[in-house]
């Protein structure tokens, strides 16, 4: 498959979930902060230390996720190899809080199938991101 067949299928891939993740992860990432440094009065210095934290994890990564989306988009794979290791290492950190997302809504599925409404905020930016350090790692046509 040619390169600009690639990143349009890409921009389907990322508009389809990389978007409904976004938007359901970033808006509970931006919560968590806000509940965490701005409304500090509901959580004691640990919790809201741990809900901040992972709120702002949770944000860098999909200010990573959206950078290299950008890059790829432009120029191709040259673009993701050219990229500096922050985005990568924000990518990483975002999936990483997207991890205790997938355990939480397991649990709460044990209760209510209604749980597995978590799955749709965050883990969704899987694809497109596993998909962008694919083709970061392959040799392109």
């Amino acid at each position: 498959m040619d390169e600009g067949r690639q990143r349009r299928t890409y921009a389907v891939l990322a508009l389809v979930t990389g978007i409904l993740g976004m938007a359901g992860g970033g808006t509970l990432a931006a919560i968590g902060v806000w509940v965490a440094f701005v409304e500090p009065a509901y959580l004691d210095r640990a919790s809201r230390l741990l809900l901040g934290g992972w709120g702002a994890a949770g944000l860098i990564g999909i200010a990573g996720w959206l950078w290299l989306s950008g890059c790829y988009l432009r120029h191709g794979r040259d673009g993701l190899r050219a990229s500096g290791r922050w985005a990568w290492a924000a990518l990483w950190l975002g999936m990483l809080a997207s991890v205790p997302v997938v355990g939480m809504a397991v649990w709460h599925a044990t209760e209510s199938p209604l749980g597995l409404v978590l799955l749709l905020a965050g883990p969704p930016m899987a694809l497109p991101a596993a998909r962008l350090v694919q083709l970061r790692r392959t040799r392109g046509s």
